[in-house]
């Protein structure tokens, strides 16, 4: 085996760990920007989010890599090679360095995940709220059917005033 793919799959690795804490640190402070409704935090927000999202990509094109290239040293299947697979096919301390990473990464992804759902579901919320809002709004300011005492139906005005018109 080619301790030197080893190397650079785990320095991959460890990037991609640093990456996936900083948008935990960031989707985590997302959250709080949505409840104080800060637009132009958000808009700032969501621009980082994308550049770590970018390079996340990126580290995980070259895992990829590095991945297949330390499983070919291993003997393994060209394809696809998953790190637990390789943990299982190395020595230790390796595979332990592996699989602490496998662990780390997976704990960060699961956390990322499970706040942007969370996230998702208050701006969901919100906007239901401001719908509801809208609607009401707009109900209040249509033209309103009723029945004249001759029984035809009639249509009033607006059913509601904002502004008095007494001056």
């Amino acid at each position: 085996m080619n301790e030197a793919h080893f190397q650079n799959l785990t320095v991959i690795l460890e990037e991609e760990i640093k990456i996936h804490r900083s948008l935990l640190e960031l989707v985590r402070h997302e959250r709080e920007v949505l409840v104080r409704a800060q637009i132009e935090e958000l808009e700032s927000n969501n621009k980082l989010k994308e550049s770590f999202i970018h390079k996340i990509r990126e580290l995980e094109s070259n895992r990829i890599l590095a991945s297949e290239q330390l499983g070919k040293d291993l003997g393994m299947k060209a394809g696809a090679v998953r790190l637990l697979e390789l943990a299982a096919k190395l020595a230790e301390p390796m595979s332990s360095r592996l699989r602490n990473i496998h662990s780390t990464l997976e704990l960060l992804i699961t956390r990322i995940r499970d706040l942007n759902s969370s996230n998702a579901e208050l701006v969901q919320s919100s906007l239901r709220i401001v719908s509801g809002a809208l609607g009401a709004i707009k109900d209040t300011l249509q033209p309103r059917q009723t029945y004249a005492p001759t029984g035809d139906i009639k249509k009033s005005e607006v059913a509601g005033h904002f502004v008095s018109r007494e001056a």
